[in-house]
């Protein structure tokens, strides 16, 4: 999942920065291929966590895909683009923080 996600990331900085295709577009498309990949080739299973339906890996896919474009090109993005990602890892966070607090009770 680490190679595809960032071998997804440089396909995504390279078609933003240098072809202006809109990051969101990108993303859900290599997120596509990547859970294509998983469902077909391995059975649907990502290391420890067992069988995942399609939508969980798509999911991860997303945050992993995004956090590697975070890393790699964000200066590079226009303000959309930025604004989509930042949207994401918000989401990702308070999804994480939720699942946290719930563990907690």
């Amino acid at each position: 999942m680490n190679d595809m996600a960032l071998a997804a990331a440089v396909s995504v900085c390279e078609m933003a920065v240098e072809e202006k295709v809109a990051v969101e577009k990108t993303v859900l498309s290599a997120a596509k291929a990547m859970t294509y990949v998983v469902t077909n080739r391995y059975g649907s299973q990502v290391a420890n966590a067992g069988r995942l339906q399609p939508e969980q890996i798509a999911n991860g896919s997303i945050i992993q895909i995004i956090g590697r474009v975070r890393q790699g090109c964000y200066d590079k993005l226009n303000a959309a683009d930025k604004k989509f990602v930042d949207n994401i890892i918000s989401e990702y966070n308070k999804a994480v923080q939720s699942q946290g607090q719930g563990q907690r009770r």
